[in-house]
């Protein structure tokens, strides 16, 4: 459920302003910017090669997150064309609500020790390995992105996606501070 409320958000909120998350998923709305592809295809392609190094270093958390990644393309590609042309055209809506709404999502993802891919995955990772702060990991890949949006979409679209890219990693946030008060299983990652 997770996934499909993060695909539906992402239609909803962020790509009707023209602005984008951060990461292979932004990555795949830049196509769709510039070539009208289809995001969840594009989501695919470009996934694929971060999902095979998980294949060989991760492999629990390619199984738990390999299988979002395939439902999250496939609502994606599915939905784009019904749910773009009813979104939110208000770019601080967008990026706000947006971004907290995609970030819940992602903190239920990682609490289930799954990802959708992306900056998600590799702060999965990152935390997994060497420990770092899986709101603030995110953070930082999916914001890595952004200097080349800002060349494609624009410097007040770029902003508002960074603006998005941090309230979707408060989301997170959120989402672990609440999951901390519960005791978790060996092996979860790490929120704050």
């Amino acid at each position: 459920m997770a996934i499909l409320i993060f695909a539906i958000g992402n239609l909803l909120f962020a790509v009707p302003n023209y602005i984008m998350n951060g990461g292979i998923t932004g990555l795949s709305q830049l196509s769709y910017y510039i070539f009208h592809t289809n995001i969840g295809l594009s989501l695919l392609l470009f996934n694929l090669p971060l999902f095979i190094y998980a294949f060989f270093k991760y492999r629990d958390l390619f199984y738990k997150s390999v299988a979002s990644m395939i439902v999250f393309s496939l609502a994606v590609g599915l939905l784009q064309d019904f749910i773009i042309p009813f979104g939110i055209q208000n770019i601080w809506i967008g990026s706000i609500v947006g971004g907290f709404w995609m970030g819940i999502s992602l903190g239920i993802l990682a609490k289930l020790n799954a990802s959708l891919g992306g900056g998600s995955l590799l702060g999965k990772m990152l935390n997994l390995r060497y420990g770092f702060s899986l709101s603030k990991s995110i953070f930082f890949i999916d914001a890595s992105v952004y200097p080349l949006s800002l060349f494609i979409i624009g410097g007040r679209e770029t902003l508002f996606s960074l603006i998005l890219t941090a309230f979707s990693a408060f989301g997170v946030y959120v989402v672990g501070l609440l999951s901390n008060r519960i005791p978790a299983k060996d092996n979860k990652p790490s929120f704050q």
